[in-house]
């Protein structure tokens, strides 16, 4: 029996879960010559392309490690760098060498990505990779291997059905942080280890999927590919094995300070909550933790139980400021009413808030527009806010009204499109119209608590920064590098800045807004 050495490359991402849990799972069940490598990181508004020398490094780390099988994990934005790739990987290897995508943009739309690969998982990948790989070791045939694309003879594509989803989520493996065998390549550089290991702040999720189908998320569309009896979509982990992963990974980051819990919805029975919480408080009392969470799930119960184990910030996705654009634009079951109850709820529990907010969309109108503003000069307790410009991903409900609509068309959407790469948080050089550009000044503006309200509806109203919508936007980019100052001082001030939230975040004209 051969056996297999396996690369699997997490594309812009050090972060990326996918991966981690894949080599995990082979390497759990024997296969210790599956490797890990981070292809370029992420960088706000600022990602870049492969560089001839990083593509170089690649196809050399290929070559030193005589591995068998480089997959490729990305997302949407990243698909024409993954053909890229693919490209050099068989022009240089050719037939010795399998090469395998994976991934949301492998999920959702294979049929746009066989063509330029060997094969392509579609769907979670834990199984489906372990079934490849011991097919490859034991010279089995691969043309019923499970959730496998591949082609097949006279220029077909076998299609094999897509395995059911994972319902007993604590069966797999932790997500791999370190060992052998890890990389990374980026800025011209190849470096061995795991770079997540010095961070400051560890990521967990205790979930997979999400209860809501929002329009513009890829959950929604994920969704429509596993029908019923392939498993529930939005699937919970036991308090045990979460708990056993924050340990783990404990042990390996020194410089942890802090956790998010990155679940699309932070939304748990009342039983799991409260034995999270008392288990939380005793074991890892003093390490703060951050949530995401919506506005149609949140119980003020539920939130002071998690304040007191330790929640610090809540990320609060409202994305509109009407109910017309909430719900006909993008099909979500929260209302401005029950953003308007956290609020008042946050007046006593005092959380740290971050508002997730959708600008940029062409189906919204001018009192939409104006609702936002006036929502957000409703809310009374501090809030950050984070905006971002509408993203168009393949096969999501939004994007077909934008089709349909004549506002985009498909190489508009992420993929052939890449957005992403420049606008992803709003980035303020973006071209926009002249009430656009007037509206996210003012956005901008009105999270600033240290800005009089009476101050801000004197803007609002005046035909001069309506007319001059630019130099207002100015503005208030001068107040956002004022609170951001603020923001990295505190920051500093309790350990969490890192060098990797600086080179993420760090540019001036593509700073984020809080």
């Amino acid at each position: 029996m051969k056996l297999t050495k396996v690369l699997l490359v997490a594309m812009y991402g050090i972060e990326n879960s996918g991966v981690r849990h894949l080599v995990s799972m082979l390497r759990q069940r024997g296969h210790y010559r599956a490797h890990m490598l981070f292809f370029k990181d992420w960088r706000n508004n600022r990602v870049e392309w492969p560089s001839p020398r990083e593509i170089q490094l690649l196809l050399d780390l290929v070559e030193r490690g005589g591995y068998d099988l480089v997959g490729l994990s990305f997302g949407s934005p990243y698909y024409r760098a993954a053909i890229q790739l693919t490209r050099h990987l068989k022009e240089r290897f050719g037939r010795r060498l399998f090469v395998l995508w994976g991934g949301l943009h492998t999920t959702l739309v294979p049929e746009d990505c066989i063509p330029f690969t060997d094969g392509l998982i579609v769907g979670e990948g834990e199984h489906p990779i372990l079934d490849l790989v011991n097919r490859l070791e034991e010279g089995r045939q691969l043309e019923e291997s499970s959730s496998l694309w591949l082609h097949g003879p006279g220029g077909s594509v076998v299609k094999n059905p897509i395995s059911p989803l994972v319902t007993d989520l604590d069966s797999l493996p932790f997500r791999q942080l370190g060992g052998e065998g890890v990389f990374m390549i980026d800025r011209d550089r190849l470096t061995k280890g795991d770079p997540v290991l010095d961070h400051h702040e560890f990521r967990i999720f205790c979930s997979r999927g999400c209860p809501h189908r929002c329009a513009y998320c890829y959950n929604s569309s994920l969704r429509a590919i596993y029908p019923e009896g392939k498993g529930n979509y939005h699937r919970r982990r036991s308090v045990d094995s979460v708990m056993e992963e924050l340990r783990h990974a404990r042990r390996l980051m020194p410089h942890m300070r802090w956790l998010k819990f990155d679940d699309d919805t932070f939304v748990f029975p009342r039983p799991w909550l409260e034995e999270f919480c008392a288990r939380y408080k005793a074991e890892f009392h003093g390490l703060p933790f951050d949530i995401l969470i919506t506005p149609d799930v949140v119980r003020f119960e539920n939130l002071k139980m998690l304040k007191d184990a330790g929640l610090r910030g809540v990320q609060l996705g409202i994305e509109a400021g009407s109910d017309r654009e909430q719900k006909e634009v993008y099909e979500r079951s929260s209302t401005v009413k029950q953003i308007l109850e956290f609020d008042r709820m946050n007046r006593e529990l005092g959380l740290e808030t971050r508002y997730d907010v959708i600008i940029d969309n062409p189906l919204a109108y001018t009192s939409d527009k104006e609702a936002l503003f006036q929502l957000l000069m409703d809310l009374r307790s501090p809030f950050k806010i984070y905006l971002y410009s509408l993203t168009l991903y393949p096969k999501s409900s939004v994007t077909d009204k934008m089709i349909r609509s004549g506002y985009a068309t498909p190489w508009d959407v992420d993929g052939w499109a890449t957005k992403s790469f420049r606008q992803f948080r709003v980035d303020i050089d973006w071209p926009r119209s002249r009430e656009d550009t007037f509206y996210l000044a003012l956005y901008m503006l009105v999270s600033k608590r240290f800005l009089p309200r009476e101050f801000l509806r004197g803007l609002h109203r005046s035909r001069f920064w309506r007319n001059h919508p630019e130099l207002l936007l100015e503005m208030a980019q001068a107040f956002n590098l004022v609170r951001m100052g603020r923001i990295a001082a505190g920051m500093a001030w309790r350990g969490e800045l890192s060098f990797q939230k600086m080179r993420e975040y760090g540019d001036l004209r593509k700073m984020i807004n809080q």
